[in-house]
């Protein structure tokens, strides 16, 4: 719109834009992943709060995953990227003009203790330095040795995971499969994490497994690390030049489909555990620092050039495992929950 593509200048400005377009895109994520449980915790009651966090987290995933199916049917030829870009334009708009429109800061009548807590916790911080606030309750954060572990383990989970699949293209291809089937491996493990996180997050609202969070994120890890483990035996390693056992479509599929289902049910309960363990600081203090550690790891195993792909199967592998072991000396403090039944 701004340079023809016929003028001398058109790749440096639109390298230009193209690289403002994503810090902007990116700076927006965390932003909009860090009040998920916050949000939760204000407009839903103690038997919906996890499945209201795992439908706010997962939103992002359905979105980058019926991408993958409508994109290639909208652009056909690389003439019709624009029409793209517009859609995507238009998505991110209407919801932002909602919420100008109608987006109270609170429910009439708050749901729970825990959120009436939360409400009043906001208005007193409005009359104080915010800054001020934020510091210090960060400070608690990071004095929380359980809060420490259980962010290095929610960081690594999505973010191993993340990078992991970006490469199945590399790492599959000396298997002989193609980077279209690669790309429906990835579609089928986003899928799964989705279904993983909506059955386990309804679980974990049920009576009997509200106080059980360390238990089914144990569980979850170990059914991810299993099926990492099975698909590398399914390729080559920096141990092995020849797959122990033979690929197939099916092993694959399985395979990953499995590790993205045990990944995204564990995910949520990890901001869900983190807001129990430290209430009364707002949710999305303890979401934040999650969301960047997650970004952390995705960076620093993104810089693993992807010839290298062998070391990275090898790297989350082994995050996945260190996972099993750091959940072990984790302490979740039901506090939030707590505070709910004390006042009932």
């Amino acid at each position: 719109m701004i340079v023809s593509p016929s003028n001398d200048n058109f790749t440096s400005v639109s390298l230009f834009f193209i690289h403002v377009g994503q810090i902007l895109n990116a700076a927006c994520g965390p932003l909009v992943m860090a009040p998920v449980s916050q949000l939760s915790c204000i407009w839903f009651g103690t038997n919906e709060r996890t499945r209201a966090t795992t439908f706010a987290i997962v939103a992002s995933s359905f979105g980058s995953t019926i991408g993958f199916l409508i994109s290639p049917w909208i652009v056909n030829t690389p003439e019709r990227i624009p029409q793209l870009l517009y859609i995507h334009l238009s998505l991110a708009l209407v919801p932002c003009v909602l919420i100008k429109i109608y987006f109270p800061a609170q429910p009439p009548r708050a749901p729970s203790p825990a959120a009436q807590s939360l409400i009043d916790g906001s208005i007193h911080e409005s009359n104080i330095d915010s800054l001020k606030a934020y510091m210090k309750n960060l400070r608690q954060c990071f004095a929380t040795p359980s809060f420490l572990l259980l962010c290095s383990v929610g960081g690594l989970l999505t973010g191993a995971f993340s990078a992991w699949t970006s490469l199945f293209a590399n790492i599959l291809a000396l298997e002989n499969f193609t980077e279209r089937q690669s790309g429906w491996f990835g579609f089928g493990a986003s899928l799964a994490a989705i279904i993983g996180g909506l059955c386990v997050s309804t679980l974990a609202d049920t009576r009997y497994f509200r106080r059980s969070f360390k238990s089914l994120i144990i569980t979850m890890i170990i059914g991810f690390f299993s099926a990492l483990a099975w698909f590398d035996l399914l390729v080559r390693t920096v141990f092995y030049d020849e797959p122990i056992l033979k690929p197939t479509v099916t092993t694959v599929i399985v395979s990953v489909t499995l590790a993205g289902f045990f990944q995204g049910s564990a995910a949520p309960l990890v901001y869900e555990a983190l807001a129990e363990i430290m209430f009364p600081l707002p949710e999305s203090l303890s979401a934040s620092v999650l969301v960047q550690f997650t970004n952390i790891v995705v960076l620093i195993l993104l810089l693993i050039p992807p010839s290298l792909y062998q070391w990275m199967n090898l790297l989350v592998l082994v995050a996945i495992g260190s996972c099993i072991l750091m959940m072990g000396f984790v302490h979740i403090e039901y506090k939030r929950r707590n505070e709910d039944e004390r006042k009932q």
